[in-house]
């Protein structure tokens, strides 16, 4: 992964959406704003990459239910948050069944959404095959997140990866190694500092 993550919000509430780009941006993410289904799917297929979308589900030319169903089918990686000021529970059933990684209603704390982007970040990685999981990826994870409530755990299957891991983790002061563990798997417990 190259640079900041990347956000797309999806919402034609003009004010909402700039608050939270301000919001993200100054904490490093590179946000775009889409006003409609039609700006969504056009930015997502023009970017390289995508990391996470904010979707309203009441947009005015389209149904966000379905959106949501189109922008699945386009990406199974993106992480899709709904934000929405619906608060019946068989819409949000319907959104997570759909596709959707998590929801907020709507009014929100612009710090509990970004506590949710950066816990669904790092779920998602650690759900990616294990032996996939390299140290540079690993150190993406860690680079991604603002995560100081508790101990994250990062398995390696390849012994090097690990061990190169541990060096990048070393020269940081901003993690804190807890414990490493050997056995099928190599596992680094560890607590970000910031």
């Amino acid at each position: 992964m190259d640079g900041n993550l990347n956000v797309v919000i999806v919402d034609d509430n003009k004010e909402l959406a700039e608050i939270i780009r301000q919001y993200l941006s100054k904490r490093g993410f590179d946000v775009k704003i889409a006003e409609s289904a039609k700006d969504a799917m056009s930015i997502l297929e023009k970017s390289k990459r995508v990391d996470v979308i904010l979707l309203d589900l009441m947009l005015k030319d389209a149904n966000g239910l379905d959106l949501l169903k189109s922008i699945r089918a386009h990406s199974k990686q993106v992480v899709i948050i709904i934000i929405t000021g619906i608060k019946d529970l068989n819409t949000v059933i319907e959104a997570m069944k759909s596709g959707a990684d998590d929801y907020l209603v709507k009014p929100f704390r612009l710090g509990e959404l970004e506590e949710k982007i950066n816990e669904i970040l790092y779920k998602k990685a650690m759900e990616e095959p294990q032996q996939t999981l390299t140290a540079d990826r690993a150190m993406e994870v860690v680079d991604t997140l603002d995560y100081n409530s508790g101990i994250l755990k990062f398995s390696f299957k390849d012994l090097n990866e690990m061990h190169k891991f541990l060096e990048m983790l070393k020269s940081r002061d901003d993690v804190e190694i807890n414990d490493v563990k050997i056995g099928e798997e190599y596992e680094v417990f560890m607590t970000i500092k910031r």
